[in-house]
């Protein structure tokens, strides 16, 4: 095979989506077994044990059970936790520690449990403990980052091996949430802030952890589905720089790393290794809108219109991803509309009227927020930078490393600032969290939107009518095209890369990407 054909990418330059799978009004769905390599050879020889070494773009923090803490954290979460849902190797949701879930009723969901489960420290997973996990994700005051996908909860009952979780109302995304990689079934003794959320019940269970250089996970063989992992043991380095951790895969250091940068597609591809990609996370524009010229939405559009999207997948991505003119909506989700990601254009005389109108014929100045610590952010923002002093707004860059990056967006120290992100789950309410003042540092500082936020709900109780949520979808995108909650620059492939002696892995779709470390319970190592 050329080298060159080692360069997966998953669909054209846009996106290939695979969303959730669907729920009948009277369905239950069962497990039938997810399929391993079943590879008896490894690393260490034929019949020896099976060792990945994996190569992580950060070192990651100390988990905290339900907060958000980054991609890096999450990565390890696949590895060390499963939840009542997870997502399949395609992408679509399955039952986890549940052995199936009944969805007769839409306002109800009984799950039974799968018999003789336990967690790492050999302790019973139990019905209370899931009524626990979830009573406590679902509690804003936890600091849980699932509190807004679990609202409609109003009451969740354990039974022997049965728990039945009911809903205000219908919401067509609730598996999805269910599914979560931080949406684990945990210990009890790990519900709170101060505890490491390491103990899970997941294929591999935390050994080892090397402070600043890596950790060890080995595979758990009372896992549900322990006959099907067929890795022994996954040793993990931490690569924070991208050209050490590209270097490293190169030089047979490692045999998988994750968050390959861009600049290096081609040349991993070239040297016969194969470069996983998915078109999936975003780049925008968010705004302070207390107060100042960001204020007006009439701004905010002048803004959109300004932007050369094609010159920034080219900056910052040398191509590699596409042109973001509005929302994303997953192509086989009900809602999806393809003009929805196309609500602005590339318009600087446009983008000059607008600021006429709203009274800045002359423009102003502003300070964009970014971070030197990413490149592709700090590309995107040059090329903000660039494209906004052209229609009169002067910039001023501030790119700090990123923890003040994060500082400063969770203060709302900024005017404007460029962000990268993805969906959390692939339903397209996952725009509910950039319209409710969420007051982090990745979405716009003090915008909210009720309108937008109740149209998002609405789109959440069409549990079975597909063209209602469609027409709802139109709503928000007519919507958003005119108040610009954020200004959408580009999606970007995001890629994994391996040696050939890994076997039976592959990065999951769209939004999914960054969960798919769950896929390594597959793969396996010759």
């Amino acid at each position: 095979m050329p080298a060159s054909q080692h360069l997966r990418r998953h669909g054209s330059t846009s996106a290939r989506w695979i969303g959730a799978v669907a729920f009948g009004a009277a369905s239950v769905l069962v497990l039938a077994g997810c399929g391993g390599s079943g590879d008896s050879g490894g690393s260490g020889g034929e019949g020896g044990s099976q060792t990945l070494v994996f190569g992580l773009s950060a070192e990651p923090a100390t988990p905290i059970t339900g907060m958000q803490q980054g991609g890096a954290v999450n990565q390890l979460l696949t590895m060390v936790h499963r939840g009542l849902m997870t997502y399949d190797e395609s992408g679509a949701v399955v039952p986890g520690v549940a052995e199936s879930v009944d969805t007769s009723d839409p306002t109800k969901y009984v799950f039974t449990l799968r018999p003789d489960l336990t967690f790492h420290d050999d302790t019973p997973l139990t019905a209370d403990n899931v009524k626990n996990s979830l009573d406590y994700y679902r509690d804003p005051a936890n600091g849980s980052q699932l509190a807004a996908g679990l609202k409609d909860i109003t009451d969740i009952t354990a039974d022997g091996d049965t728990v039945t979780i009911t809903l205000a109302q219908p919401n067509t995304a609730f598996l999805q949430y269910l599914a979560l990689p931080f949406a684990a079934i945990v210990p009890d003794s790990s519900l709170n802030a101060d505890t490491a959320n390491w103990v899970g019940a997941g294929p591999f269970e935390m050994t080892n952890l090397d402070q600043g250089i890596g950790l060890t996970v080995e595979k758990n063989d009372d896992y549900y589905d322990a006959d099907e992992v067929s890795l022994d043991s996954i040793e993990v380095k931490f690569y924070p720089d991208g050209e050490a951790r590209t270097n490293a895969l190169l030089s047979g250091d490692v045999d998988m790393i994750e968050y390959v940068p861009w600049e290096n597609f081609q040349r991993v591809s070239d040297a016969g290794l194969t470069v996983d990609a998915q078109q999936g996370p975003f780049q925008y524009v968010q705004f302070n809108v207390t107060d100042g010229p960001f204020a007006d939405p009439k701004v905010r559009q002048a803004v959109a219109y300004a932007l050369n999207r094609e010159n920034a997948v080219t900056a910052a991505f040398q191509s590699n991803g596409a042109p973001l003119d509005g929302i994303v909506i997953p192509e086989d989700d009900p809602a999806y509309d393809p003009e929805a990601a196309e609500l602005w254009s590339y318009d600087p005389e446009k983008a000059k009227e607008l600021l006429a109108d709203a009274g800045y014929p002359d423009g102003f100045s502003a300070t964009l927020l970014s971070t030197s610590q990413y490149t592709f952010l700090q590309d995107n923002a040059l090329s903000v930078q660039e494209d906004l002093r052209a229609v009169g707004i002067d910039v001023t860059l501030d790119a700090p490393d990123w923890s003040t990056r994060v500082s400063k967006g969770n203060a709302g120290e900024y005017d404007l600032a460029v962000s990268g992100d993805a969906g959390v789950i692939t339903d397209p309410s996952y725009l509910l969290n950039w319209v409710v003042d969420s007051r982090n540092f990745n979405v716009g500082w003090g915008y909210s939107n009720e309108t937008l936020r109740g149209l998002i709900e609405d789109g959440l109780r069409a549990a079975d009518d597909d063209a209602a949520k469609k027409e709802i979808y139109e709503q928000i995108a007519d919507i958003w095209a005119e108040d610009v909650p954020f200004a959408s620059i580009n999606t970007r492939e995001q890629a994994y890369a391996y040696n050939d002696k890994v076997k039976g892995f592959e990065t999951l779709p769209g939004f999914l990407v960054f969960y798919s470390s769950l896929n390594l319970a597959h793969a396996s190592v010759e």
